[in-house]
């Protein structure tokens, strides 16, 4: 069961060429990304702005299963929710 956080985090994400992520950072430390179990898009309406992301579940080095997304717009990333 995924735990939804009360504001996405935003994080530092490197990719491949592609624009798959290969590293993630909370508070400045760095993880590898071990596994991508699935990724998806969704739309999301704010106001009277549609925003586009790409998500992702994937595993760190550290054991740690999420949910992070690619705001599509603005090309930030963000950690949207934390796997039990």
């Amino acid at each position: 069961m995924a735990k939804l956080l009360e504001r996405p985090e935003e994080l530092k994400v490197t990719t491949n060429i592609e624009g798959t992520p290969l590293t993630i950072a909370r508070n400045g430390k760095p993880e590898r990304i071990t596994m991508i179990y699935k990724h998806w898009h969704e739309s999301e309406q704010l106001q009277s702005q549609e925003i586009l992301k790409k998500c992702f579940r994937v595993r760190t080095s550290k054991g740690l299963i999420c949910d992070i997304y690619r705001d599509v717009s603005s090309n930030l990333w963000y950690l949207n929710s934390i796997c039990d």
